[in-house]
């Protein structure tokens, strides 16, 4: 019956009379779209050609282009010749020159090969060019509907039409899923593209990759390894860049959320560019806020296969984290070389043992995931470095050295001196080693990454700036800098150290070496700010008391054990400004609320938010001296008083978690403390009419209800225009209680009077330190196995895991443990702490090294640290 309806709608279709004033309409359209019509907004069209880029280049030089479209749009100039020219002549007020031939004969003939030449060029970047389908009007394929659960439409001009599995998608297609469905499109390159509900998207193509264009929903991309160029998902405020990997792309109207499965992807939101790598996330906007990645892949067809690699992750991240680390030292021998102006220190330890027992872990748990060994085998593919490789130089260059290795950099007036490298050597051979690796890292053999140096005070440097290595008998010195390399070597060789030693900051380094250092960061803020804090410095740019810094040191040490991590900001005075917006160790009430299901929580005490708001006040009048002015007018609009009204009953606590089911939406609560609940009550009165007043206009409106639910009172703010949204709060004691439903609220009190809170929970207690302090100033606890679990449970009843697959999953949620981050705001001081992780190195990170990361071997011996810009003379 459903193939009879099928054919007659098919049918009805192919026989449809088209009126002739709708050709006529179309074909005006056409023409107006070839003649390059002005009225294109050409802010928000989508960009398919090199015409379409070309359009922008008034808007860009007039700097009117938004900041992600700019982006795209300099990306496309950088690897576009014509686009280039284009945008050249443009500037310099040129018109396009139009070449007209000549009919006299040419005086030589060798002007006819050039001509012949040209024309096989021509030829030939024609060919390419129509291949790739960048010609304006082309329509060439960029990949294909893989298949369909539910219903796909692909939109092309004016017309809507359903598509089924194996549908070409061309250049100017618009694909969107509709409620309910999801599909899979496969690139020409392999990638897949796996779409959620009302997901929007388009392909094109250009000299630099293919880009997916994301207009709205979510997708999880499985890049393949990419010949040349890359694969780019673009959002009208975010571009994401991969050579090959797995990640979601969600786009709504608050912002763009980007969350990492696999791999290494790079963001671009505007001027910010930040690198992810597996289990990170990122959002374009403060109102988007991150969320366990488990959620965010839970909609996908493949999520079991992504929750079992996440699964093996976690076995394997648990198992690195388990392997003992070097043993602590309380002194260093390689401090007296340092340079006297020395501002920045940094000392890791010799990993040697580390990465062969990680190594070994790692093996052993590819031989019993099957998961694991299919991603293993994809990362073997390609021409980057593979990760094997990398852990057996690093095992061997690790090998040579002593206990430390040494990175310091000084700074002169307002210039920073290059850095040198230090480190004991403890066995012969390291000279062949790093020259083998020199070979082996330069693609150029006439500019190799490394210059051996044989006598420090007779070096000339090679014009590409390699790294410089100086070696002694017990001692590696390095630097991409002559001079620097010359002074190490003369410190060395007289053997009576440096003026540094007789410096603070020396005596800073050698305290934290007398508590046990393992990995050890040190900078002296007060030297790297000191432009910023001079009196009557226009450079002033600092917000207050932040000028005060005076050092950083971030510690990560094994004792007993455990893990510690530290950063430590230190100040020459008690804490003025900024810096002294978090309080001193207080008691935290308002996690009385908050039970132990809790999957994220942030809690923290501060100093009195009225004293913040009129230091941001302060600070914003600086900066924009109309802003006292919009300020009264907004007090003006709505009758409230921002100081008196909405800071001024407020307490100093703050605690935000999510904590309920996760499925099939996150619960969240916000509980504040409150000293004044009916004059903050009156206040969101007012705020709530002076909004309708304002958003009457545009149809836009809220709605505040009072509920009341025994001898409990609660507010309800909805909206009509978003039925299947509101927010519900509650005051309880000198407490107000926010979240998206009353359940939600009424869960939370009932938890508090019971005592059953996430602070009296045996996995919190697990986690706290042993110290001195009774409290905290801030927490942050992060627990994902409430969220594996119910996604995990939902995935086995499905019956659709292989048992390989339930086996990873239960290995994701066994070892999904709890971890806790903590602050403490002492006088001069603020420290943040945690008991968990590996210094940082999660496993994502350890296992993309491979994949265009850093590490030690390269880090040295390549060219990061040879910069001209670094570079003084």
């Amino acid at each position: 019956m459903m193939n009879q309806k099928f054919d007659r709608l098919l049918s009805a279709i192919r026989n449809e009379q088209v009126d002739d004033k709708v050709v006529a309409q179309a074909g005006e359209r056409v023409w107006s779209s070839i003649a390059g019509s002005p009225t294109v907004d050409i802010s928000t069209q989508k960009l398919r050609s090199c015409e379409d880029f070309q359009a922008l280049i008034p808007g860009y030089l007039g700097k009117q282009l938004p900041g992600p479209r700019a982006l795209l749009f300099e990306d496309h100039v950088h690897t576009c010749v014509g686009c280039r020219h284009a945008l050249e002549r443009t500037r310099d007020g040129q018109l396009q020159a139009v070449w007209r031939p000549e009919l006299k004969r040419p005086r030589f003939p060798f002007w006819r090969w050039a001509v012949a030449a040209t024309a096989v060029v021509a030829v030939a970047f024609a060919t390419l060019a129509l291949s790739m389908g960048i010609f304006p009007g082309q329509h060439v394929v960029h990949g294909a509907v893989q298949n369909v659960d539910g219903s796909l439409y692909a939109v092309i001009g004016d017309n809507v039409r359903m598509i089924p599995a194996g549908y070409e998608i061309r250049s100017g297609d618009e694909i969107r899923t509709a409620k309910g469905s999801s599909a899979v499109v496969r690139l020409l390159d392999g990638s897949l593209v796996e779409m959620g509900e009302r997901a929007d998207i388009s392909l094109s193509r250009a000299w630099n990759g293919t880009t997916i264009h994301l207009d709205g929903g979510q997708v999880i991309v499985q890049a393949a390894k990419q010949r040349t160029g890359r694969l780019y998902v673009a959002t009208d405020d975010c571009l994401v860049s991969v050579k090959g990997t797995i990640f979601s792309v969600n786009r709504g109207i608050k912002g763009s959320r980007v969350a990492v499965i696999e791999g290494v992807v790079r963001v671009d939101y505007g001027v910010r560019t930040t690198e992810l790598r597996a289990g990170d996330e990122a959002t374009s906007s403060a109102n988007v806020s991150k969320v366990p990645i488990q959620n965010e892949i839970a909609w996908s067809r493949n999520a079991a296969k992504y929750l079992a690699l996440l699964g093996d992750f976690a076995v394997l991240q648990k198992q690195f984290a388990a392997i003992p680390g070097p043993g602590l030292r309380y002194s260093s021998d390689l401090l007296p070389y340092l340079p006297d102006n020395t501002v920045v220190y940094a000392a890791i330890p010799n990993l040697a043992n580390t990465l062969e027992e990680a190594t070994r872990l790692f093996q052993d748990r590819l031989q019993q995931s099957p998961a694991l060994r299919n991603w293993w085998r994809q990362q073997q593919k390609g021409s980057s470095p593979k990760l094997a490789d990398v852990l057996d130089h690093m095992k061997t260059f690790s090998s040579y050295l002593g206990d430390e290795i040494v990175f310091a950099a000084g700074k002169t007036g307002t210039t920073y001196t290059a850095p040198i490298v230090l480190a004991r050597v403890r066995q012969p051979g390291l000279e062949a080693f790093l020259q083998s690796e020199s070979r082996r890292l330069s693609s150029d053999q006439s500019q190799p990454a490394l210059q051996m140096v044989h006598d420090p005070g007779a070096v000339t440097p090679a014009p590409n700036h390699p790294l410089l290595v100086y070696l002694t008998d017990d001692l590696l010195i390095a630097s991409p800098d002559a001079v620097e390399l010359q002074r190490a070597a003369m410190r060395a060789r007289q053997g009576n150290g440096s003026a540094f030693a007789q410096t603070p900051f020396y005596q800073q380094i050698a305290r934290a070496y007398q508590q046990g250092a393992g990995w050890l960061f040190c900078a002296d803020m007060e030297q790297i700010v000191v432009q910023n804090v001079h009196v009557g410095s226009s450079s002033n740019d600092l917000p207050p008391g932040i000028g005060d810094v005076r050092y950083l040191t971030m510690e990560h040490r094994e004792v007993s054990g455990k893990t510690e991590n530290q950063a430590a900001l230190t100040f020459a005075s008690q804490r003025q400004g900024v810096a002294s917006w978090l309080a001193a160790p207080a008691s935290m009430g308002s996690l009385e609320f908050v039970s132990p299901e809790a999957s994220m929580v942030t809690s923290a005490v501060i100093k009195n938010p009225r004293s913040i708001m009129e230091e941001v006040f302060q600070m914003a009048g600086s900066g924009d001296a109309n802003f006292a002015q919009h300020v009264a007018e907004f007090e003006a609009k709505t009758g409230v008083n921002v100081l008196d009204d909405i800071t001024a009953p407020l307490g100093g606590e703050v605690t935000m978690a999510f904590d309920g089911p996760v499925l099939p939406t996150p619960r969240w609560k916000l509980i504040l403390e409150v000293y004044d609940p009916s004059t903050l009550q009156a206040t969101m009165a007012k705020l709530v009419d002076s909004f309708n007043r304002e958003g009457n206009a545009q149809g836009h409106s809220l709605q505040l209800a009072t509920r009341k639910v025994g001898s409990q009172t609660y507010y309800v703010i909805s909206s009509p225009n978003h039925a299947n949204s509101e927010v519900d709060y509650t005051f309880v004691d000198s407490y107000l209680i926010a979240a998206p439903d009353l359940g939600t609220i009424s869960r939370a009190i009932q938890a508090r009077q019971a005592g059953y809170a996430l602070t009296h929970s045996p996995a919190f207690q697990a986690l706290l330190p042993s110290d001195g302090y009774t409290n905290f100033s801030a927490i942050f606890y992060h627990n994902l196995g409430p969220v594996v679990e119910p996604i995990a449970e939902q995935l086995k009843s499905s019956g659709a895991l292989t048992p390989q697959q339930r086996q990873s999953i239960d290995a994701l949620t066994a070892n999904s443990a709890p971890g806790l981050i903590y602050a403490y705001g002492e006088p001069d001081r603020i420290v943040v702490a945690s008991n968990t992780g590996f210094m940082g190195f999660d496993l994502g990170t350890l296992l993309t090294m491979g994949d265009n990361g850093p590490f030690l071997p390269q880090m040295l011996l390549g060219r990061a640290l040879s910069s001209p810009a670094h570079q003084t003379q």
